[in-house]
């Protein structure tokens, strides 16, 4: 019984380790066909409130932590996203998936907190990454240029 016991501890916490998802360049990288979004690109994220900027479907909406502005043509503000995601793994999707909207990556900061700042029209994005021990958390700060 003891020995029951103990295997089903090692498999829980087995599989506690690997609960952690690892986004793969194939389950973001963008697949046109004739224009169309594919169901595998669709799938592979969503929008908030911001049409430009794809989010995993992994990562959830904080709304108690986020803030967004809007008026006669200006939308910016800081969304807080969190889930159960390799954060070196998050930061290679928005390295390529920004871009495919068009998107200019000025710079980047890797490892600890990563940060990659973009700029599109007359708007910057600034992506925060930092990773927990549960959790990996996801700050978006879009605002106008100057």
């Amino acid at each position: 019984m003891k020995k029951l016991f103990i295997v089903s501890l090692l498999i829980f916490f087995l599989a506690g380790c690997t609960a952690g998802k690892d986004l793969t360049q194939q389950e973001f990288e963008p697949e046109y066909d004739n224009n169309e979004v594919t169901e595998k690109q669709a799938s592979a994220h969503s929008y908030y409130d911001f049409q430009d900027i794809p989010i995993p479907r992994e990562m959830k909406i904080n709304r108690d932590e986020s803030i967004l502005f809007e008026s006669k043509g200006l939308k910016a503000g800081m969304l807080t996203y969190s889930g159960r995601v390799d954060s070196d793994s998050l930061f290679d999707y928005f390295h390529i998936s920004m871009p495919n909207e068009n998107w200019e990556l000025l710079s980047y900061i890797k490892y600890g907190t990563q940060i990659l700042t973009f700029a599109k029209d007359n708007r910057l994005c600034i992506i925060r990454i930092i990773e927990g021990r549960l959790r990996t958390e996801l700050q978006i700060w879009i605002s106008p240029k100057l």
